[in-house]
């Protein structure tokens, strides 16, 4: 692949395999994050893979994938269980990604061989329970030289050639998009919190304890907690309690 940002013929020619000018034209409709993880989730989707993430390659501080996505329709929870399972570091993936801008596929016993031979168990649980048999990776980068990667996790082994080519100028696109539109970083977003985060806030202003919460929501303790945790860093909180009173004054919760 070539490493440069797709230019005005790329555009005008269209992308390989399935996109078209019409992909092209709605990507210049997406004004949020909001707007790019749904197109990207829907485009993704549309050729066989049901997650995504977008992430920094991590430096050596940078040890959990929570701390190095930026964009993912992975479900919160099942990315904290994968970083309480072993270290970013472990995903020989990352070393590949420092010299090379060709996407390359990892099956999943590759990624058992690069962790030592294999997961530990609740790796190996969340690896079965999100079915998937290969991780694909395709680096992108935008014009002032930002770097980052796409990883796709597939139930099909062996895509073929056109489907990769088409995926990484997709990849390319949207990235570049995301760029434009401000939307690499969150220092100057409104916070965002999802359903499960408000739920669990809600019931934390109500005095419930997080066993208290586990038990009302169907989740385990340690779910709640991570909620929790991550609730009060996006607010910029030292603990739940001051991240209840910083929602509330900003209306997210009642």
């Amino acid at each position: 692949m070539p490493d440069t940002k797709p230019n005005a013929a790329m555009m005008k020619g269209g992308w390989a395999g399935d996109a078209s000018e019409n992909d092209l034209a709605e990507l210049e409709q997406l004004k949020s994050r909001d707007d790019v993880l749904a197109h990207m989730t829907r485009m993704t989707a549309a050729r066989g893979f049901p997650f995504f993430l977008l992430c920094t390659l991590p430096t050596v501080d940078q040890t959990k994938y929570s701390e190095i996505v930026i964009l993912s329709n992975v479900p919160d929870d099942i990315i904290w269980r994968y970083d309480d399972s072993g270290s970013v570091h472990e995903n020989q993936a990352f070393v590949m990604l420092r010299t090379t801008t060709t996407p390359f596929r990892m099956s999943v016993d590759e990624c058992r061989q690069g962790a030592g031979g294999a997961f530990p168990l609740e790796r190996e649980t969340l690896v079965q329970e999100m079915d998937f048999c290969e991780a694909y990776f395709f680096p992108v980068h935008d014009a002032a030289g930002g770097r980052a990667v796409f990883i796709l996790l597939s139930r099909e082994a062996d895509l073929a050639i056109e489907v990769m080519t088409d995926v990484h100028m997709i990849c390319l696109h949207v990235y570049n998009r995301l760029v434009d539109i401000g939307g690499m970083g969150q220092e100057n977003e409104k916070v965002d919190l999802s359903d499960r985060e408000i739920q669990c806030l809600n019931w934390t202003a109500a005095g419930k304890t997080s066993s208290e919460i586990a038990d009302i929501l169907g989740l385990s303790e340690h779910t709640v907690n991570h909620y929790l945790n991550h609730v009060a860093k996006k607010l910029d909180a030292a603990n739940r309690v001051q991240a209840v009173v910083k929602a509330m004054r900003l209306g997210l919760i009642s």
